[in-house]
């Protein structure tokens, strides 16, 4: 295991949200509605696309304290393999094609809210519903076939039978997708979605560990941070073939993001109110094996209200480069809200 307090170096904080590395370590970041690109590791930054907005929105979403109560800002964004960028904001999925510097609507959120995350797997594009309506109603996983520009529904859990979905990832190593839902008693899981979306095998069903929103999917194995809002929350490996879980660490909040870095697999976590996490602290877990885990940067939440403006976490972007560099950003944290720190890890 490496001693990532002695090797890691964190260069100088930029304003925004980290989004995405792509495959050649460009970095593309969020400022309220503008995407920012950088390709030289962060040195200069320039507009790479926009969400539109009109009216009273735009006007709000220039406070901060505002675009953190009404939630308008770029939540989630990932780029296609040619070129398209797809967005998750307040009113839904946005697209633009290769070359385009002005996003567009492409799907509406009309039930719950926005999506937590997206998935793209080649042309394909697919996200679940999120919210707290669910519980009493069928909840969907939406999926598009042409990169983004039309969604149909592709599946659908009974009614009640979840509360919302957290996520849906590609599994890199075999032909099928993991979709992770939540929340309470029998409703989280963690389940094998064919490609067909037929049917869905579940591997872990029904409890606190089963309840998940980000994942690093290994060969043989799921790692993650548990979601927990009402019991202690843990770093998991979870056997893709057995089921068998083993708790690796115990960490003092849930956790709602994953991501490798290269060699480097990070897990932050979230100040959220919990009787059994009571920590005003979030923080970054890193590892190099998998195995053991190492605390950094931690960060502790900000004076102002959680349900309103936000829970305390750090956020992780999605990451598909292989160096061994990365960034995350302040969410509702002390000194770091909306603020991007670049990290990199020494390879030897």
């Amino acid at each position: 295991m490496t001693d990532f307090s002695s090797v890691l170096q964190i260069r100088e904080k930029v304003p925004g949200r980290a989004q995405y590395i792509d495959a050649q370590g460009r970095l593309y970041i969020s400022r309220l509605h503008d995407i920012f690109r950088s390709d030289d590791g962060g040195a200069l930054w320039q507009l790479d696309c926009s969400v539109p907005l009109a009216g009273y929105k735009t006007a709000l979403a220039r406070f901060a304290l505002a675009a953190r109560l009404l939630r308008y800002y770029v939540t989630v964004f990932q780029i296609m393999d040619d070129g398209t960028r797809i967005a998750v904001a307040r009113e839904g999925i946005y697209r633009a094609e290769p070359g385009e510097s002005q996003m567009s609507l492409s799907f509406r959120i009309k039930r719950g809210s926005r999506p937590m995350k997206i998935c793209v797997d080649g042309p394909r594009v697919i996200f679940g519903e999120y919210g707290d309506s669910y519980k009493n109603l069928e909840a969907h996983i939406y999926v598009s076939e042409d990169r983004g520009r039309t969604f149909e529904v592709a599946y659908t859990f009974p009614r009640g039978s979840i509360r919302h979905v957290h996520n849906v990832i590609p599994d890199p190593y075999s032909d099928h997708y993991w979709v992770l839902v939540g929340d309470y008693d029998t409703q989280p899981g963690i389940g094998v979605l064919y490609k067909d979306f037929k049917t869905i095998d579940w591997l872990r069903r029904g409890d606190p560990e089963s309840r998940v929103v980000g994942a690093i999917i290994k060969p043989d194995c799921l790692l993650y941070g548990t979601d927990s809002d009402i019991t202690r929350n843990f770093i998991i490996r979870l056997d893709k073939q057995t089921g068998k879980l083993s708790k690796l660490l115990e960490v003092e909040g849930s956790s709602l993001y994953a991501a490798s870095f290269g060699p480097v697999m990070a897990i932050s976590t979230c100040v959220e109110p919990n009787p059994c996490c009571p920590s005003k602290e979030c923080s970054i877990y890193l590892s190099s094996d998998g195995d053991a885990w190492k605390r950094v940067m931690p960060h502790r939440k900000d004076r102002y209200h959680s349900f309103f403006f936000q829970y305390g976490t750090l956020v992780l972007p999605f990451s598909c480069n292989k160096e061994a560099k990365g960034m995350f950003s302040g969410q509702a944290v002390v000194d770091a809200h909306d603020l991007v720190t670049l990290l990199s890890f020494d390879a030897h």
